[in-house]
């Protein structure tokens, strides 16, 4: 998957923003390579007084993802769901549970970046 084609040469980290991210930018290191993709130094995490994050990825492209991976933490700190809302840049706490996602995941915990969520 990961090796074979890199998404993150699309995302225009520039402008990759997040709502509740617990030290501000960080979401700007999600998009790195695939060998990179274990350097838990490089991670985004919320508030734990608020678990949700919103993160906004603009492509410098069109793209057509076919699966996701989502590596978290151990010991119940890897996010439990995923939705993902396309071409929405006025998505917030605000209206999120109002907007229907385009897709949902349930996750499951994946510190090694085994699992891949395929899209439809």
């Amino acid at each position: 998957c990961g090796a074979m084609w890199r998404l993150n040469s699309r995302v225009d980290t520039t402008k990759v923003r997040a709502l509740n991210e617990e030290v501000p930018e960080s979401c700007k290191q999600l998009f790195r390579s695939w060998e990179e993709r274990l350097d838990f130094s490089k991670c985004c995490s919320s508030d734990d007084d608020d678990p949700d994050l919103i993160i906004h990825v603009p492509f410098t492209s069109d793209v057509k993802l076919k699966s996701i991976s989502i590596i978290g933490g151990e010991d119940g700190s890897s996010p439990s769901k995923l939705k993902v809302f396309l071409n929405r840049e006025d998505i917030d706490f605000t209206n999120v549970n109002d907007i229907p996602a385009t897709q949902e995941w349930e996750l499951v915990e994946d510190i090694h970046g085994h699992m891949e969520y395929n899209t439809k």
